[in-house]
C-alpha cells in the first residue's frame, strides 16, 4: 500500500541532509563551516539524519580539514551525532589540535559526550591535560558528568582572562552555565549584556551568539542600543544583526535596522543579516530581500538570499518567482540547486524544482539520498582518514559528485595567474607568502577546495582584512570573477 518511503519523524529532510552532506563535503571553507553550524542547529532541535552513518562520515573527513574553523565545528557536530566507533578518529585528531585551544576544547567536549568519566579522565591523565577552569568548561558543555567540577568554579568577570570568557560565553549559550560561575553576578545570563563591548572581539561575537542561541535571552539581554550596531566590529555586527532577526516579532520592528544591515561595506555583515533572515518572514520583507538581491555584488551572500526566498515562498509570489529563476539558471548538479531544494518547504515550488531538474539533465537527486549508493572519489590518505570512512557501512561511502566543467577551470586558471602576477609584485610579508602559496596550489590544480581557499582569503581582503598592501580593489575583482565558479570546479584532477 502506498509505495514511498516514509519519512521518520523527527528526521532531517532528504533535501537538507543532501544539501548539508554535499556542502561538508565539497564547500569552500566557509561553507562547510556554515553547514556544519547548521547540523548542529538541527541536531540540537531533536532532527536526525535518516543514514546517520554516512553524514558521520562526512563530519569525520573534515576533521582533516586545513581551515581551523570547519575543524571545530566537526568536533561540535560530533558531540552531538557522533558515537564510540568514531573515538579513535576524533582523539586522533584531538591531539593533533594540543596548540589551538578553541579546537582542542571542542575536541574534548565532544569526547566527553561520548565517552563516560572514568574513560575520559583516563584519556587526559594519559595526554598530560590537567582539569583546569576552561577544561572543566569544555567537559561540562554537554552533559552533567562533570557538574560538581562545574559548580566548584567561580569566575571574576574583571579578572578572567580571555580563553576563561569564551568557554563560559559558550556555555551561557549551551544553557549548562550554573548560575553562581561568576563570583559577582546573579543570574549568571546578565553578564552577556557586559561582554556585548569587551575589548577581545571573539569574546564579544561569542556574547550575541550566546543571546541568539539561548532560548531565554533576547534583545534585552544586550547592552549596545540596536541603533549604534552598525559601529561595532565586523564580526561582532554580524551576530549582533542575528538577534535581531531571532524572531519575527524582533525583525519586524527594527525594520529598518535590518535594512542599514543589508547595506554595510562589510560582506560578512550583510551574509550575517541573509543567515539570520533565512526562516524568518513578516510583510514587506519580500520587497526589501527581492531589492537586495538586485543589487548584491557578493555571490554567496546572494545564494542566501535565494535560500531565504525558497524557505519563504509560500508567502510571496515574488520569491517564488526569484528562487524559480535561480534554480533554473544555475548549473546541473550545482551546490546552489541543492541549497534551494534543502530551503524549500513549499510543495508547488519543490515540484517545480523537480521538473526543471528532469528538463536540465539532473540526477535524481532524491533517490540518491533515499536509496541508491553515492560514489566516494576523494583520495584518503592515511590511516585515520581511512578509519573515518569505514564508518559509513556498506553502501554509504559518503560522498555525492559533482561535476566537472573545462570551461571553469580554463576561466579560474586564467584568473588565478592574473592573481598570482599582482601578488608577486607586492612587498615580501608573511601573509603573501602563504597566500602565493596557496594561489600557486590552486593554479596547478584548480579544485573546489583549492580555490575555494584563495576565494575565502579574497573574501576577506575585499574588505581590507590583509597585510598586503594595494590588494584591496583588486581583491574584490577577482572575487567576482572566481566566486561564481566554484560550483563548475572539479572536486579533484
Amino acid at each position: 500500500m502506498g509505495g514511498g518511503r516514509r519519512r521518520a519523524k523527527g528526521s532531517l529532510r532528504p533535501e537538507e541532509q543532501k544539501f548539508l552532506e554535499v556542502t561538508i563535503q565539497n564547500g569552500t571553507d566557509s561553507n562547510k563551516k556554515q553547514a556544519l553550524q547548521r547540523l548542529c542547529l538541527l541536531a540540537r532541535r531533536g532532527l536526525k539524519s535518516s543514514s546517520p552513518d554516512q553524514m558521520k562520515a562526512v563530519v569525520l573527513y573534515a576533521l582533516g580539514s586545513s581551515d581551523r574553523k570547519v575543524r571545530r565545528w566537526s568536533f561540535n557536530a560530533l558531540a552531538l551525532i557522533g558515537d564510540h566507533r568514531d573515538v579513535p578518529v576524533m582523539e586522533t585528531y584531538w591531539r593533533q589540535s594540543f596548540n589551538d585551544s578553541e579546537v582542542f576544547e571542542a575536541g574534548l567536549s565532544a569526547l566527553a559526550q561520548i565517552l563516560d568519566k572514568p574513560t575520559l579522565l583516563q584519556v587526559l591523565s594519559a595526554n598530560g591535560v590537567a582539569l583546569s577552569p576552561r577544561v572543566i568548561m569544555a567537559v561540562a558543555q554537554h552533559h552533567g558528568a562533570f557538574e560538581e567540577e562545574l559548580a566548584g568554579l567561580r569566575l571574576d568577570l574583571r579578572n578572567a582572562n580571555a580563553g576563561e570568557l569564551r568557554s563560559a560565553t559558550l556555555l551561557i549559550g549551551l544553557q549548562r552555565a550554573p548560575s553562581t560561575l561568576f563570583s559577582d553576578r546573579h543570574p549568571v545570563s546578565s553578564v552577556i549584556g557586559d561582554l556585548n563591548t569587551h575589548e577581545d572581539g571573539i569574546i564579544a561575537q561569542y556574547s550575541f551568539w550566546a543571546t541568539a542561541e539561548h532560548p531565554d535571552l533576547d534583545l534585552s539581554s544586550v547592552s549596545v542600543p540596536p541603533s549604534v550596531f552598525s559601529q561595532l566590529k565586523p564580526n561582532v555586527q554580524a551576530w549582533a544583526y542575528r538577534v535581531l532577526t531571532k524572531d519575527k516579532d524582533t525583525a519586524e520592528k527594527h525594520n529598518e535596522l535590518i535594512v542599514e544591515g543589508s547595506e554595510s561595506d562589510h560582506a560578512s555583515v550583510r551574509e550575517g543579516v541573509a543567515m539570520g533572515l533565512r526562516d524568518i518572514f513578516f510583510d514587506s520583507l519580500d520587497t526589501i530581500i527581492i531589492d537586495w538581491s538586485l543589487s548584491e555584488d557578493d555571490i554567496v551572500i546572494r545564494e542566501k538570499l535565494w535560500e531565504h526566498m525558497a524557505a519563504n515562498a509560500q508567502h510571496s509570489a515574488g520569491y517564488r518567482e526569484e528562487a524559480e529563476r535561480a534554480y533554473r539558471h544555475s548549473s546541473t548538479n550545482s551546490a546552489l540547486r541543492a541549497r534551494l531544494e534543502a530551503a524549500c518547504k513549499e510543495k508547488g515550488l519543490s515540484l517545480t524544482f523537480k521538473k526543471i531538474a528532469l528538463q536540465t539533465g539532473d540526477p535524481d537527486l532524491f533517490t540518491q539520498i533515499s536509496g541508491g549508493n553515492v560514489t566516494n572519489n576523494q583520495t584518503f590518505n592515511g590511516s585515520v582518514q581511512t578509519g573515518a570512512l569505514s564508518n559509513a557501512g556498506p553502501g554509504n561511502t559518503g560522498n555525492i559528485n559533482i561535476g566537472q566543467q573545462q570551461q571553469a577551470v580554463s576561466a579560474v586558471e586564467a584568473e588565478l595567474k592574473a592573481l598570482l602576477s599582482d601578488l608577486q609584485r607586492q612587498p615580501a610579508s608573511s601573509e603573501k607568502e602563504k597566500v602565493l602559496a596557496a594561489v600557486e596550489d590552486a593554479v596547478k590544480a584548480p579544485t573546489k577546495s583549492k580555490v575555494g581557499k584563495v576565494v575565502d582569503w579574497l573574501k576577506s581582503a575585499k574588505e581590507g582584512m590583509t597585510s598586503i598592501a594595494d590588494i584591496t580593489e583588486k581583491a574584490g575583482s577577482f572575487y567576482t570573477k572566481i566566486a561564481p565558479a566554484l560550483d563548475h570546479l572539479p572536486d579533484l584532477l
